[in-house]
C-alpha cells in the first residue's frame, strides 16, 4: 500500500469536510487519493440478500461511471460490494476504517484494501495509529463516512445497525437520505426493517439507479429529475384531493369516491415517486401543490 499520511486539522491537506462534524478527528491517516469528486457514500448490512448485493455493486458501478466517488466502511456484506461495483467500473472509491492504521479489520479484505488505494482510491483511519475497533468507534467512523459525502444510500438495513447510526448522521449533518426497499425484488420486509423505518423519517425512495444519478446531477445525466409519469385515473383523482397540508386517508376516500384498496394503492404509488409525503401516522401531504 502506498505511503500513509497523518493529518491533523491544521494540515491544508486535511479533508475539510470533516469539520462539519462536532467533533472532528484529531488525527487522519490517508493512504491514496482524496482527489476532487461527486461522493456518494453507500453502506447496510453484513449479510445481504443476493440481490441487494447485486443492487449495490450495480448503483457504485453507475455512480462511478459518471466520474463519482463511491464511500464506504469496507465492510463485508453491502460496503464491500459498493467498493467492488465502483472498482469494476474504473472508477475510485474510499474506505473509511473503524481503526487507526496499523490495525486492519476485517483482515479478509486486505487484498481489497490494497486494490482500493492502487486503483486511485484511498483509505482513512480516523483515528491514532494502532488504535483497536470498538463498537464505539464504527458509530464514530460513520459519522466521518457521512461528512465526507453529499449524500447517503442505504442498502437493506435491519434494527438495529450500523447502517441506521449512518443515517442518524446524516440526518444531524443535513445530508440527504435514499433508501432501497423491499419492491424492488418483490421479498417480504425481512431483513429491511431499518430502511422503512428512515423511509417513514424522511428518506427518499432509490428504486432506480438512473433515477438516482439523474437527481444527484451527476455528470453524464441531465441533472434534472426524471420526467413525470403519465397518472392513472385514480392517481389523478387521489392528487385532487390532496393539499399542502396532512389528509387523513379516510378524508381522501370521501372526496375520492374511489374504493379504499384503489385509494391506498394510488397513495403508496405516489409515495414512492416522492409526489406525495406520507405522515403523520394514516395522513398524506403533496410535496408541492398538485
Amino acid at each position: 500500500m502506498n505511503s500513509v499520511r497523518h493529518l491533523s486539522p491544521s494540515d491544508p491537506d486535511y479533508p475539510s469536510a470533516l469539520l462539519a462534524l462536532p467533533s472532528p478527528p484529531t488525527s487522519v491517516s490517508v493512504a491514496g487519493s482524496l482527489g476532487a469528486g461527486r461522493v456518494v457514500a453507500i453502506v447496510g448490512t453484513r449479510s445481504p440478500i443476493p440481490p441487494a448485493a447485486a443492487f449495490a455493486r450495480g448503483l457504485a458501478a453507475e455512480i462511478a461511471r459518471r466520474g463519482g466517488v463511491v464511500v464506504s466502511g469496507g465492510a463485508v456484506g453491502i460496503d464491500a460490494a459498493a467498493h467492488e461495483g465502483a472498482l469494476s467500473a474504473g472508477g475510485r472509491t474510499w474506505v473509511v476504517a473503524g481503526t487507526g492504521h496499523g490495525v486492519l479489520y476485517p483482515k479478509q479484505h486486505a487484498g481489497l484494501f490494497d486494490r482500493i488505494v492502487e486503483g486511485g482510491g484511498a483509505m482513512l483511519w480516523p483515528f491514532p495509529p494502532g488504535t483497536a475497533g470498538h463498537p464505539s468507534r464504527f458509530l464514530q467512523r460513520n459519522g466521518v463516512l457521512v461528512a465526507l459525502a453529499e449524500a447517503l444510500v442505504i442498502v437493506q438495513a435491519r434494527i438495529p445497525s450500523g447502517a441506521l447510526s449512518a443515517a442518524s448522521w446524516a440526518r444531524r449533518l443535513g445530508r440527504p437520505r435514499w433508501v432501497v426497499c423491499p419492491p424492488p425484488w418483490g421479498t417480504e420486509d425481512h431483513g429491511f426493517e431499518g430502511c422503512l423505518v428512515e423511509r417513514r423519517l424522511g428518506a427518499r425512495a432509490l428504486t432506480s439507479v438512473e433515477y438516482f444519478v439523474e437527481a444527484l446531477g451527476l455528470p453524464g445525466g441531465a441533472g434534472r429529475s426524471a420526467p413525470p409519469k403519465p397518472r392513472n385515473p385514480a392517481e389523478t383523482r387521489v392528487l385532487a384531493a390532496l393539499a399542502a397540508d396532512p389528509r387523513h386517508v379516510d378524508e381522501v376516500v370521501v372526496r375520492c369516491g374511489l374504493p379504499y384498496p384503489e385509494v391506498m394503492t394510488a397513495l403508496l404509488t405516489l409515495v414512492l415517486e416522492d409526489v406525495l409525503v406520507e405522515g403523520p401516522e394514516g395522513c398524506f401531504r403533496c410535496q408541492s401543490p398538485p
